[in-house]
């Protein structure tokens, strides 16, 4: 008989750990359709590649698994960060530019290396050949989000911690999605922004992706969403982004502050509608992080205030810092509700 993983209890939503066992063997399907096998709980991840901070705080939903991170990509998207607030051993971690090579990945001896699906080709093919297995997830969508959840849980032998995250995500999902159902759709554009090389570039997400998702389940209509076909971000000029006249502009900003971005454009005068800056923390809510429920949560109570006269963004943040992570109350006060004060404002 498989000797028991972890024993976990319960107590307030927080779960606690007591010990680790090794199970016997067992296989692992990822994003790909792939099978990957193992005989105990991986001890030496490796978590790399280009968008290593959206992987990293999907991991780190599961207790006790920092310990056996040994190294980590880039996770500071220009606003800071998250990592030393998960992880009191993150200073000891080896750290990766994202476009590491298999080379410098190899030379830590990882037992496992997770990536983005998008890089097997580019990264994950070559670690692969040399003997190091490989875990793929996607992330980009609600329900792809769901299916790496279940697949972390079945990697780290944690089953019913994945439950409780999906159940955790959906019950908000779904009372979003119950709430808007009847409600009139005001059209929005979700847009990030980009100063480079003394020119603004504008850009939208594709049709399949999470901000085009929860923008429909908040109860908007995505103006976007048949700008065309593709996996990336697409370029649009301003006069698109006018033609398609919004009621709503919602704008992202990876590397600086949303806010003063979405001031200067409000005050241009280049768009119209309601334009404010999509709320961020260390990371913003809008793309494939864990944190896309609270994107979820803030762009429906703002497109439909009437709707959610009980919802709090301010207790939203501290269940899901606290619940998930971890994160005691007085990081939470000191290190993360200062940087969201404008996603409390009711507009």
């Amino acid at each position: 008989m498989r000797r028991i993983l972890l024993i976990v209890s319960v107590i307030a939503g927080v779960w606690v750990h007591s010990a680790f066992a090794a199970p016997g063997p067992y296989s692992v399907t990822d994003t790909l359709g792939r099978s990957v096998s193992f005989q105990r709980i991986p001890e030496r991840i490796v978590i790399a590649g280009r968008a290593t901070l959206l992987l990293v705080d999907a991991v780190y939903l599961f207790p006790g698994i920092a310990q056996r991170v040994v190294g980590v990509g880039g996770t500071d998207q220009g606003l800071g960060d998250f990592l030393p607030l998960i992880d009191r051993g993150a200073g000891a971690k080896l750290r990766f530019s994202n476009s590491v090579g298999p080379e410098q990945l190899a030379a830590v001896r990882p037992d496992l290396v997770i990536l983005k699906s998008y890089l097997k080709a580019q990264l994950g093919d070559s670690l692969e050949k040399i003997g190091i297995p490989v875990l793929y997830l996607d992330l980009e969508s609600p329900e792809k989000f769901y299916a790496d959840v279940q697949t972390l849980g079945r990697l780290f032998q944690q089953p019913e911690r994945a439950h409780f995250i999906q159940d955790w995500y959906r019950s908000r999902v779904d009372a979003v999605a119950r709430a808007t159902a009847a409600a009139e759709k005001p059209s929005v554009l979700v847009v990030q922004y980009n100063a480079r090389d003394g020119t603004n570039a504008f850009t939208v997400p594709p049709a399949g992706w999470i901000q085009t998702v929860t923008t429909e389940t908040a109860g908007g209509v995505a103006v976007w969403k048949d700008a065309g076909p593709g996996d990336g971000w697409k370029k649009v000029g301003l006069e698109q982004l006018s033609a398609w006249n919004p009621r709503y502009v919602f704008v992202i900003s990876y590397g600086k502050p949303s806010g003063p971005i979405a001031e200067d454009i409000r005050n241009s005068g280049s768009l119209a509608g309601a334009i404010a800056g999509f709320p961020s923390d260390f990371y913003s809510w809008d793309q494939a992080d864990t944190r896309w429920i609270l994107g979820l949560e803030w762009m429906a109570v703002t497109l439909h205030p009437e709707l959610f006269p009980g919802l709090d963004m301010r207790g939203e943040v501290r269940e899901f810092f606290t619940r998930l992570y971890g994160i005691d109350e007085s990081t939470l006060s000191r290190e993360i509700l200062p940087r969201l004060e404008d996603a409390f404002a009711r507009r």
